[in-house]
């Protein structure tokens, strides 16, 4: 009961922080992909969008707007992910002086930290895939305590099954479970083995991983039956399909750390403390545990946080702040255990002082970081005020729009769900940098759109001169569109904000939204 009375208590101030809006990085793509059942970016998120469709079409048939529902959709990921912290810090915790207080100390740390909120209240992956390595580790934790008593060979291929299900469920969502699911399953195969168990369980284990992963047969179909929306780089060819599950297009990221200016004080503040506490919390934790159950899961538990943090750190991405989240989940979910094995006061009294002390002490960690999620809630508000703004100053019902932004599926959402100017057609350059857009493009509409246009070399659009390039590579296009068609070009950049139209031939330039208008 306390562990689903910490999820809906997540799922209420979720849903308060989740703004009615499109938020940034890939959230306007994630809310076109579910409302439209499409495919999203490389790996494709099926059990994401397959389960997430029925879900946000059923909250826009009760009258919430797509944006709010696919943004809910993410809230109920971060109540279920809550829940099993919760759960799990709980389950460490039994047995020990304070343990159902200090199993709330993980929870209210990792639940509340703007990084995470973040997460919880916009159209993103990162919240179910902490749900899933919360359920994960639980899980694993129920399945040592089996093998350690005499009746574990009893169940044994049932378990098997359901841990093999685990972790196709964990690697159909999201690929970065790889890592988590490999060493819990190492400890577990050792654990077993140790028992005197047979290869038997293999075959059981096997099955229970390859049905769930079945979902990515829906990328490959939608790769020859495409959708209203799906990701531009997927082509009808097995290859594209087979690069699209691999994620062959961010190779190029790898072998650096360079996160944006934004992201790298977003770690400074709310990552690299906490991943430092829960480095000292599993030591302490692991060190304190005796021989069972509970050491092996939390050695497991560090093993996989160690190598998921190399990992990310090599990962050149400018906005790894939610790879983090699985580590500083599991990582702080050591704090409670930690914690129940110093002395705590053995008079009621002295337990509610502690209690007292430690729920303020957390107040005064969640007020700031609240305040934090709800000011970017209105500043989301704003940012889509704003879109909208520029979006209605576009008054051509024919013509070519630039916009050098994962947002500008935006744009295509208001267009393909909401049927406003399907005349524009929605370009995002840096996608037309790759092959097959560019023949698709070019198919559709005759000719080149980056004719005589000078194309960024590999890894510069992730480097620190991104912004210059994307900048120069918008006009190229802009001119090349502009010289081979009759129909008006748009240059869409809300960082000014404006909306300019390309000079014609023999025609004066024309702003169709001066900035100081729309900032208005």
């Amino acid at each position: 009961m306390p562990s689903l009375l910490a999820g809906i208590g997540a799922l209420a101030l979720y849903l308060l922080l989740a703004p009615p809006a499109v938020g940034d990085k890939d959230a306007a793509e994630f809310t076109l992909v579910l409302a439209a059942r499409g495919v999203a970016h490389p790996t494709g998120y099926p059990l994401y969008t397959l389960f997430g469709h029925p879900f946000v079409s059923l909250l826009h048939a009760c009258g919430v707007s797509w944006a709010y529902a696919a943004n809910a959709w993410s809230a109920l990921g971060g109540a279920v992910a809550i829940a099993l912290l919760h759960r799990l810090a709980r389950q460490l915790t039994a047995g020990r002086p304070g343990g159902a207080l200090l199993s709330w100390l993980p929870v209210l740390l990792f639940g509340l930290n703007p990084v995470w909120t973040f997460e919880t209240t916009l159209a993103e992956t990162g919240s179910w895939h902490v749900a899933w390595s919360c359920g994960a580790a639980l899980l694993a934790l129920r399945l040592f305590t089996k093998l350690d008593a005499p009746v574990a060979a009893a169940f044994a291929r049932r378990d098997a099954a359901l841990w093999g299900l685990v972790c196709g469920l964990g690697l159909a969502h999201h690929a970065t479970a790889l890592l988590p699911a490999a060493i819990l399953t190492a400890a577990l195969a050792i654990a077993a083995r140790r028992r005197g168990l047979s290869w038997g369980l293999l075959p059981p284990a096997l099955a229970g991983l390859l049905l769930p992963l079945a979902a990515y047969g829906f990328v490959a179909w939608r790769a020859f039956h495409p959708g209203a929306v799906q990701w531009p780089l997927l082509s009808p060819s097995w290859g594209s399909v087979f690069d699209h599950l691999r994620a062959a297009q961010y190779r190029e990221f790898f072998g650096r750390f360079q996160p944006s200016a934004g992201q790298a004080r977003l770690l400074a503040v709310h990552v690299y403390p906490f991943l430092a506490l829960s480095a000292l919390a599993l030591v302490a934790a692991i060190r304190a545990s005796g021989p069972g159950p509970r050491r092996r899961l939390l050695q497991a538990v560090a093993a996989a946080c160690v190598l998921e943090c190399a990992v990310t750190f090599s990962y050149g991405v400018p906005d790894p702040t939610s790879y983090f989240l699985p580590v500083l989940a599991l990582g702080l979910v050591a704090t409670a255990h930690a914690a129940a094995r110093l002395r705590v006061p053995t008079a009621r009294r002295g337990r509610a002082a502690a209690g007292a002390l430690l729920v303020l002490a957390l107040l005064a960690v969640a007020t700031p970081w609240l305040r934090t999620g709800w000011q970017r809630r209105v500043a989301y508000v704003r940012h889509e005020q704003l879109l909208r703004k520029m979006w209605e100053s576009v008054t051509a019902e024919r013509g070519f729009l630039l916009w050098a932004d994962d947002m500008s599926f935006r744009l295509r959402a208001w267009q393909i769900l909401d049927g406003e100017k399907p005349g524009l057609v929605v370009v995002n350059p840096a996608l037309l940098t790759h092959p097959w857009p560019r023949r698709e493009f070019a198919r559709i509409h005759g000719f080149d759109p980056l004719q005589g246009v000078a194309l960024p070399r590999p890894g510069q659009l992730g480097s620190p001169q991104a912004g210059r390039i994307l900048a120069e590579l918008v006009d190229g296009a802009a001119r090349s569109i502009g010289a081979q068609s009759d129909l008006p070009v748009f240059v869409f950049d809300p960082s000014g904000p404006s909306v300019r139209q390309l000079r014609k031939p023999a025609a004066a330039p024309t702003s169709v939204a001066p900035s100081s208008q729309l900032s208005r």
